[in-house]
């Protein structure tokens, strides 16, 4: 039958067995009490009274752990020196001990622990002789019954006059029923700010959390009186229902969904649930995600409006070179009986092309920070072959690119580089049979190391090109745009025609 607090507290302070013990101890003990969590020391010979102390921590007990039966709750004291361990009443009840134990009580005290507790106890029991500080000590026992409890030990030192640790003494208490009985289960399930839930395959709830109904709105009655469809987003109520044969072999489902309240705020949900196939109940557990939801879709929409915005400028930046190219191809129509500088506004064309290429490739890839890089050379190398005068020219192109990808600031000026390069190989590069054929090999050699083989196998190659006293236009473009990207280019003689190698080192 639960007691109200003063009554328990009286009935305490009246117990003749514990007064009777703690006045002995008095007048054995001139002892100072030390506890953390009061100022000051207590003194026996100052009029301070361990009766009353011990009352004190027991109140302190009942209120913080809210105990309800007195029962659960008893006194205990160890002596370091003599060894002798004392128990109240209630210990001896909670421990199930009925006497017949061979040996002292604190052997008993050392044979009911399991082991996991008796390994946590020496660890402790250190603290209890060195330690001034109130000391909490949790284990599991087995009594002589049988019966697995959890006890929980709370402890102060007894001090002799020179402040020395000689004992310990403190409350027991028996939370057993909080923790694995049906009074822990009840606690977990309804003291949990997760939503926890048990549910038929009928759809219906069995029990609910009563988070449930601080989220929702609704009253436990009102939930439990409904089908959990009912509370669910319309659009999300066929990825909410299970059949058992969908489930893995161990009747664990994880899902995602959305919930409406009362007040028709939605929220989201993520579960974690397990089906007992036998007794067709779910054992479920939801989390309130929607906090976390709202920010990623946040995030999402204001990644979208940048990926918009980054693909119109690159949309943009086309448009307006594509605009100069045309003025140059205007310009070049009004000067077109100068062949010198018609090749000029050609050049210049190209290279414009080249870039606008790039900008096209950046606002059509789904990878809008780089593109794969063997698809702009294929691209270039065939619109270059179109553009330039070549119609007494066949142009072969032979590609053998891994999957590389660049990004804009390495795309551009190696696009220059090789729009240089095979232009003049379109131009300069053919074989006897008045044919082009420029080859291309790009392959990463090692991590952050990659080697690029581009040329022509004309039967007129140039030999040390790059080297030239009276460097043209587009070589002076090609050295600057290789020290622009920290790369090293040769020109290589063991091949027919003009062939270049590009190393790059960690731009790719």
């Amino acid at each position: 039958m639960k007691r109200d607090l003063e009554s328990l507290l009286q009935e305490i302070k009246n117990t003749k067995e514990r007064l009777a013990f703690l006045k002995s101890k008095a007048s054995e003990l001139t002892a100072h009490i030390y506890d953390s969590t009061i100022t000051g020391v207590y003194d026996k010979e100052n009029g301070s009274d361990i009766d009353q102390y011990t009352v004190s921590l027991l109140e302190s007990e009942i209120r913080d752990r809210n105990i309800e039966d007195e029962s659960q709750i008893g006194i205990w004291s160890y002596d370091f020196e003599s060894l002798d361990l004392y128990w109240s009443e209630e210990v001896y009840d909670i421990y199930e001990y009925e006497g017949g134990f061979d040996g002292t009580l604190a052997d008993f005290f050392m044979s009911c622990m399991d082991p996991i507790s008796v390994s946590r106890f020496r660890e402790r029991g250190v603290l209890l002789r060195t330690s001034k500080d109130k000391q909490i000590l949790n284990q599991f026992i087995i009594t002589p019954k049988g019966n697995t409890k959890y006890l929980s030990f709370t402890s102060i030192p007894i001090l002799n006059k020179k402040g020395e640790i000689t004992g310990a003494e403190g409350i027991v208490t028996d939370l057993t029923d909080r923790i694995i009985g049906k009074k822990g289960l009840d606690n977990f399930f309804n003291l949990s700010s997760d939503l926890h839930c048990i549910v038929h395959t009928d759809r219906y709830f069995v029990k609910v959390s009563p988070a449930w109904s601080k989220l929702l709105g609704y009253t436990e009655k009102e939930i439990l009186s409904s089908s959990f469809l009912d509370f669910i987003h319309p659009d999300d109520v066929e990825k909410s229902t299970f059949d058992a044969n969908d489930l893995d072999p161990y009747g664990i489902m994880t899902f995602e969904n959305r919930y409406v309240t009362k007040s028709g705020e939605i929220v989201y949900l993520s579960w974690n649930s397990r089906l007992d196939k036998s007794s067709q109940l779910a054992y479920c557990t939801a989390r309130d995600i929607t906090a976390s939801k709202k920010v990623q879709e946040d995030l999402l929409s204001d990644l979208s409006e940048k990926e918009l915005l980054l693909k119109e400028i690159h949309h943009r930046v086309k448009n307006n070179l594509q605009i100069i190219s045309s003025l140059l191809s205007l310009q070049a129509g009004a000067n077109r009986h100068q062949k010198e500088l018609n090749k000029l506004y050609e050049d210049s064309r190209n290279r414009i092309k080249s870039m606008a290429a790039i900008h096209e490739m950046f606002y059509q890839s789904k990878e809008l920070d780089k593109i794969e890089f063997g698809k702009y050379l294929d691209k270039l190398i065939g619109d270059l072959s179109k553009s330039i005068s070549s119609s007494h020219k066949s142009i072969d192109l032979s590609l053998n690119v891994e999957s590389v990808f660049v990004t804009l600031d390495v795309a551009i000026p190696l696009g220059l580089i090789i729009n240089e390069i095979v232009t003049n190989a379109i131009k300069h590069g053919a074989d006897e049979n008045n044919e082009v054929k420029i080859f291309v090999h790009l392959e990463v050699v090692e991590e952050g190391h990659f080697e690029l083989i581009i040329g022509d196998k004309g039967c007129q190659g140039l030999q040390d090109i790059l080297n030239e006293k009276s460097e043209s236009l587009g070589v002076m473009l090609i050295n600057s745009l290789v020290e622009q990207i920290n790369g090293e280019i040769i020109q290589l003689t063991d091949y027919p025609g003009t062939v270049y190698k590009l190393i790059f080192f960690g731009r790719i």
